[in-house]
């Protein structure tokens, strides 16, 4: 099985994403949290899933189901170490671009696997 490691700003996306549903609905919250888990344990299990994001090689979004969207994981590949490093997880219905997910060219270096 493939490793995952969750970037700080990913980290930081699931609290953020928790606390958004929990001001509303705890339940909706631990099972929101819940989706996000699965997802990520999926991941582990297929660790080449997901969509390639366009103009970024070896970076893929994964969908996670949840409610009536969902939400998205960004990831990228690395083969060698057999682990894939989540840059972002966000709401699908978020705007994003590369340099907004973490996974612009020049950031790329500043969250790789050390």
């Amino acid at each position: 099985m493939s490793h995952i490691k969750l970037s700080g700003r990913a980290r930081g996306d699931i609290i953020q994403l928790y606390d958004f549903l929990a001001q509303f609905d705890l339940t909706v919250a631990d099972n929101g949290n819940d989706a996000i888990i699965a997802g990520l344990e999926y991941l582990e299990a297929h660790p080449h899933s997901g969509a390639p994001v366009e103009d970024r090689p070896n970076v893929r979004k994964s969908i996670v189901a949840f409610g009536a969207s969902g939400y998205l994981i960004f990831h990228k590949r690395y083969d060698k170490m057999d682990t894939n490093l989540i840059a972002r997880i966000i709401h699908q219905k978020e705007w994003y671009d590369a340099r907004t997910i973490g996974l612009a060219e020049e950031k790329i270096e500043e969250i790789q696997l050390n």
